[in-house]
């Protein structure tokens, strides 16, 4: 399954899970019945607080945004709730286009009162404070007002925009605020009761406290630049290998020559090409973020010839991609290319991890004092000779 996919798999899941049990709501005991009104209360406070805890303004933002039905209460349903879908949505998809800001800056707080504003904005026309008779007149001599034409217009390009956002970039965010944007439509169209109302916007917190989860787990276990699992990533992946598993270094040469010449962001740039290339071709092994301009690849089978095979395929197609950076002394973007030298170790019975690791990084010194772009096998450990 792609990576896009996967990003809209949960929030898709919530939301089937959520329309099911609305159906079935009444179904419950009356104790149960009696404190459903309270959930999306909960669950916006447990939102608001992660949130805050791992500095997520845009979803403070939306958790307060969605929260506030449930507090007004008392709305139009052929009026108000018509405009605070469009807005809703506007927002959301809105918030899916820029970037996170967190809390207490001037960021935070222009969007905040950009929502207050079309917000009240909302509140203004269903008091009726604010009226366009222009907007009132028929559609082409239809039922249908022009004020109507506009907010379903909105709601489309909202709805379409984020749609697109979401299958260009598979970012979780916009995934979470697609399936958000649909559960807004359902709860204005086919919520007929306060229950269901209840079960419905408590799975619009539920979908946003999971978002929050997934960045919690995604910031300490993803690297932020390469977007390849971690270091702690790999340390975990190190004690649940089979007895039959490779490790592979892989190592960029004369990475500080790189840096020292074209600087430490064309350095990255390089980096998150290397690491698109192992993402790539290393299957069926998984490539980690070891540390600085190294790499390590696990492969949970021995099978030699292949395992060879699959890395000298990186190292080849390392070699081969080129990477546009910009020369500092002549002020032009130029093609370079990169190689790496790769050690790999295949573990033998009963042997540790870091013992496995430890040779295929010996593996990899032996590329490099041969004259580097080169796959080295590690010796045999000590124990099997």
């Amino acid at each position: 399954m792609s990576e896009r996919l996967k990003s809209l798999l949960a929030p898709f899941l919530i939301l089937i899970v959520s329309v099911y049990t609305s159906l079935y709501v009444n179904h419950l005991s009356s104790l149960w019945l009696g404190l459903l009104p309270l959930l999306p209360v909960i669950l916006a406070s447990v939102g608001g607080l992660l949130s805050w805890h791992f500095n997520k303004g845009r979803v403070l933002l939306l958790v307060l945004l969605l929260l506030i039905p449930k507090l007004y209460g008392d709305f139009d349903q052929g009026g108000s709730l018509t405009a605070y879908l469009v807005v809703s949505c506007f927002c959301i998809a809105l918030l899916g286009f820029v970037q996170e800001r967190g809390f207490f800056n001037r960021f935070a707080i222009n969007r905040a009162l950009f929502i207050l504003m079309l917000v009240s904005w909302c509140y203004a026309i269903e008091r009726n404070w604010v009226s366009f008779a222009f907007l009132d007149k028929a559609f082409f001599q239809t039922a249908t007002t022009w004020s109507v034409v506009l907010l379903w217009c909105v709601l489309a390009v909202s709805l379409s925009a984020i749609s697109v956002a979401w299958w260009l970039s598979g970012d979780a965010f916009r995934a979470c605020g697609l399936m958000s944007i649909v559960s807004l439509l359902i709860i204005s169209h086919f919520a007929i009761s306060d229950i269901q109302f209840d079960v419905l916007l408590s799975a619009q917190f539920l979908l946003w406290i999971w978002f929050l989860l997934m960045e919690s787990h995604r910031m300490a276990y993803l690297d932020d630049m390469t977007k390849l699992p971690g270091r702690r990533a790999l340390n975990e992946k190190l004690v649940g290998l089979p007895k039959q598993y490779a490790l592979a270094m892989v190592d960029v040469d004369h990475f500080k020559k790189f840096n020292d010449t074209y600087g430490h962001d064309m350095g990255d740039k390089v980096l998150k090409s290397v690491a698109n290339q192992l993402r790539r071709f290393s299957s069926p092994g998984r490539a980690f973020r070891y540390g600085g301009e190294e790499f390590t690849v696990v492969f949970r089978h021995d099978r030699v010839d292949e395992i060879v095979e699959i890395l000298e395929l990186v190292r080849e197609n390392i070699q081969e991609t080129l990477v546009q950076v910009l020369e500092p002394k002549k002020k032009r973007e130029v093609d370079v290319n990169v190689t790496v030298s790769i050690g790999v170790a295949f573990a033998d019975i009963g042997e540790l991890p870091d013992s496995v690791l430890k040779r295929a990084d010996e593996a990899l010194y032996r590329s490099k004092k041969k004259g580097r772009n080169l796959v080295s096998r590690s010796l045999p450990s000590k124990k099997a000779q």
